[in-house]
């Protein structure tokens, strides 16, 4: 299960790198720019001030000792609801897998 993790927290990173590129550079909103550029930059400020490692608790460690917790800035910066809605798929497969025991 704990590569089921890895392996998504690292999907929804890449995901909301190329959403924020996209965003940023597409001719839009300066607004819609500007709140995605600080949910993203107070997400990584406030991991990197807590040492909020998400990778490093799941044993994954980068070459670079401090990007675990930009990408973990990143992962946070997408907000709670989405976090919240992965959290709740990944235990409904758990409860299943469970349910199939």
């Amino acid at each position: 299960m704990e590569q089921v993790w890895i392996f998504s927290m690292l999907a929804v990173v890449v995901e909301a790198l190329t959403e924020y590129v996209k965003n940023i550079t597409a001719a839009g909103s300066r607004k819609a720019v500007l709140i995605q550029l600080g949910a993203l930059g107070t997400g990584i400020a406030v991991c990197a001030a807590a040492g909020a490692d998400l990778f490093a608790a799941l044993n994954v460690h980068f070459a670079v000792p401090w990007m675990g917790c930009i990408l973990t800035g990143v992962f946070v910066s997408r907000g709670a609801n989405y976090i919240n809605d992965l959290m709740k798929k990944a235990m409904r497969q758990e409860w299943n897998a469970e349910d199939h025991v």
